[in-house]
């Protein structure tokens, strides 16, 4: 298999993010666009300096093993299944959810225990989305069976 520059092929991914983001702006009032533009100029300029990397220190590897595009697989199978999910159960049940065995199939050893520990990690990350997000910012997040 042929090494690649994964440091251009990562910035290249993070520069069209970002312009595609920019472009998909809605018709948000000024203070509305504060925090989204802010995280796109940020992962502009990360790509950009990935870029910048990969000219002057390149870092050439292979993209995926075998197992990491299986994984990759997986991880898109579960994300889409999340989007699908997301107004009939709920923002809480199947985040955690989708998180939970996203985090358990990235892992390295995948067991019981790790299994117990990314459902753990993961309520933990959606608990403190959902109190931020539902009930500091008042954003409202999909209802569902729990929430």
């Amino acid at each position: 298999m042929k090494h690649k520059n994964t440091d251009l092929i990562g910035g290249l991914i993070m520069v069209i993010t970002s312009l595609f983001f920019w472009f998909q702006m809605g018709k948000f009032t000024i203070y509305a666009k504060i925090f989204p533009q802010a995280i796109i100029i940020l992962l502009l300029l990360a790509g950009v300096g990935l870029l910048i990397k990969a000219k002057l220190k390149p870092s050439f590897s292979d993209l995926f093993t075998e197992e990491d595009k299986l994984k990759m697989i997986l991880v898109g199978i579960i994300s889409l299944v999340w989007v699908l999910m997301l107004k009939p159960i709920g923002f809480v049940v199947t985040s955690v959810t989708a998180l939970g065995m996203s985090i358990w199939i990235l892992h390295e050893k995948r067991n019981q225990k790790n299994f117990l520990i990314s459902f753990i990690i993961a309520g933990g990350e959606v608990g403190i989305l959902y109190y931020v997000f539902a009930k500091l910012l008042y954003v409202p997040l999909p209802k569902g069976l729990i929430f």
